[in-house]
């Protein structure tokens, strides 16, 4: 491994926390590297980032982009290239004009996806919808992992008015309608993320007693899934869906979407819900809150299933991956 020299090509941090977060996971693992965050995270500033990714592109080694930056392979054309998708959701999710959604169909996949030397989904419901995009047979698909950082804390008793722990408040996370589920219940709500002025007052219009938190360091994200007694992660749209594999490794029972991406990354590790349907998440969440034996086998279960996602087989497959490549 000492001949590989890899070059790592991150979105600016004012684009976002979680990919860099993720992907850090496993990039801190190799010694010999080299690691640049593209000085931009505007649309106008794609020219700058092109540029930027030129100019310190390597021509000997491995350059990987990590994520959010799908264009900048443009940049590496001769140059052995990685690209790796973490999500569709600015084509599927999101709402854009016409004109924003030809540009990123076009920016963010089609001619990344021409040009790059290897492109790798974190799932393979990433991989699916990638595919109905290109022609390419090639695209691997390796999970993210899990966070050493993340120790199992299991809990001996449970609070009487249940601690539901809510990651996110984007769009796709789901908040409204987790809101509307929670509403008459027993239970204190967490939300980590910055809350819209609706959003607060829907809290205040259901009753629901809550706790914002934001900025948190990694610690602190950690000592809310251990604080918590439930974890709800009823997404909409994921690309990977991380505070799955948070919760199962920390030893919480997770409400999840049942759409295929969390599926894939939950396996049977959650109790899952039609995310569209208010009654049917507030029948999840009774579930369980009542029942002592679902939390257990769900804990259990979840013990289980992190273990695919361990970080040292995932460093595996990314090793595995640069050698090929070299």
């Amino acid at each position: 491994m000492g001949s590989l020299h890899l070059t790592f090509f991150h979105r600016n941090l004012k684009a976002g926390y979680s990919i860099n977060k993720v992907v850090h996971t496993i990039v801190s693992t190799f010694e010999n590297r080299v690691e640049y965050y593209v000085p931009s995270f505007r649309t106008s500033g794609t020219l700058w980032n092109l540029w930027f990714v030129y100019r310190h592109r390597n021509k000997k080694g491995i350059n990987h982009l990590t994520g959010g930056v799908n264009y900048c392979v443009m940049s590496l054309i001769g140059c052995k290239s990685i690209l790796t998708i973490h999500d569709t959701v600015f084509m599927d999710f999101n709402a854009s004009s016409r004109l924003m959604r030809l540009y990123n169909e076009w920016m963010w996949l089609r001619l990344p996806l021409r040009f790059a030397t290897k492109v790798v989904c974190i799932s393979n419901e990433t991989k699916r919808r990638v595919c109905t995009r290109t022609n390419r047979t090639d695209i691997e698909v390796i999970h993210n992992a899990i966070d050493p950082s993340f120790k199992t804390v299991l809990k001996n008793q449970v609070s009487q008015a249940k601690k539901i722990l809510l990651i996110g408040t984007s769009p796709n996370k789901n908040v409204e309608r987790t809101i509307q589920a929670l509403q008459g219940l027993d239970c204190e709500l967490t939300i980590v993320g910055h809350l819209s002025d609706s959003q607060r007052s829907l809290l205040a219009s259901c009753g629901i007693g809550y706790r914002q938190r934001e900025d948190l360091t990694d610690e602190e994200v950690i000592q809310e899934y251990i604080r918590c007694d439930i974890v709800s992660f009823v997404s909409l749209f994921e690309g990977f869906g991380m505070p799955v594999i948070e919760a199962n490794k920390v030893g919480r029972p997770v409400l999840a979407s049942d759409i295929p991406v969390i599926r894939e990354v939950a396996g049977d590790a959650a109790v899952f819900v039609d995310p569209y349907d208010i009654e049917a998440m507030r029948r999840g969440f009774v579930r369980l809150m009542e029942s002592e034996a679902l939390r257990n086998e769900c804990v259990e279960k979840g013990l289980e299933n992190v273990k695919r996602f361990d970080c040292t087989l995932i460093r595996k497959q990314w090793e595995d991956l640069y050698q090929r490549l070299m």
